[in-house]
């Protein structure tokens, strides 16, 4: 990050806010991949400014401004000419809002121009997940497969249908963060951050013959789950050996790794009812982040209406 000097009486340019903003999303321990996206919502939002008002301060920014802006091609266009996503649309609204707010809350800007602009509730589309029948079936196939891969990867996808974890949380899992005495592993999650996660008995089962072959696993490396070539496994190898084992399943359904995220989030729903339980159990800062799986059907309830 390269900030603009600037002296105490210099106009705070858009580029000069923009750094500052930068840094402090940085120090509120922001993960790396919000604050690349509020820099390319903001930086879009620099070079309007200069091409269409030639905007020397941002404090001369007025709503006007910022509304001709989000009907503006880049912010309304794919590259291809169609229309983006109206979630698009909100995440450059959700930039400029935090942005123009956090001036305005400093001091820097004697207004808010941003404060007007409205996001409109888009309702996610449920997400793709596993029947319970497909979860036994996926097990069943690795665990009836023989070999070190299969008898990590049992462990994998065991792991991420009984905690529900990312994929980039289970990559990034050393062997020493599974204590399975105290039934819980350490997993690093967005910000920088640690959390603490539940292992069920299922969970348990699969990962303590794993780790017992792993410590007999002459490897320098102290990930958890390693390749074939002795170095962690990356989200790229986790997603491309998840879609083998579904062919070898016989599950023809279009859904990435992450999907099994959404499959433990349902199935907890299905099973206790409780929203919060579910909230708590993915690290989800807010409730309404879970309501998604609130519009996922159970199974018995399909099961019920088939027999009507």
């Amino acid at each position: 990050m390269e900030t603009t000097p600037a002296t105490p009486n210099s106009p705070l340019t858009p580029r000069r806010a923009i750094d500052l903003f930068e840094t402090k999303l940085r120090a509120d321990a922001r993960s790396l991949h919000t604050v690349a996206s509020y820099l390319r919502d903001l930086g879009q939002l620099e070079r309007f400014l200069a091409d269409r008002f030639q905007c020397p301060e941002v404090a001369t920014v007025t709503a006007d401004m910022l509304n001709e802006f989000i009907v503006s091609e880049p912010v309304t266009l794919m590259p291809d000419g169609s229309p983006k996503a109206e979630g698009s649309v909100n995440k450059v609204k959700i930039s400029l809002k935090s942005f123009f707010n956090w001036l305005a809350a400093s001091g820097r800007i004697p207004a808010n121009p941003a404060a007007a602009i409205r996001i409109r509730h888009v309702r996610r589309p449920a997400p793709d997940v596993l029947t319970d029948v497909e979860k036994k079936s996926l097990l069943k196939a690795i665990s009836n497969t023989r070999g070190k891969k299969a008898f990590r990867d049992f462990a994998i996808m065991s792991l991420f249908l009984n905690t529900g974890i990312r994929v980039s949380e289970l990559v990034g899992l050393d062997a020493d963060d599974v204590n399975l005495p105290e039934r819980r592993i350490t997993i690093r999650v967005k910000g920088g951050h640690t959390a603490m996660r539940f292992l069920n008995v299922h969970a348990r089962r699969a990962l303590e013959p794993y780790l017992k072959a792993r410590k007999k696993t002459p490897v320098e490396t102290r990930a958890l789950f390693v390749s074939n070539q002795g170095f962690r496994l990356s989200v790229r190898q986790v997603q491309r050996l998840f879609d083998g084992w579904l062919v070898a399943a016989g599950i023809e359904k279009n859904i990435s790794v992450h999907g099994l995220r959404h499959t433990f989030a349902t199935s907890l729903l299905e099973r206790t009812g409780n929203l919060a339980l579910v909230q708590q159990s993915l690290g989800h800062r807010h409730i309404s982040t879970t309501t998604i799986y609130a519009h996922v059907p159970s199974e018995e309830l399909q099961n019920a209406l088939e027999c009507l």
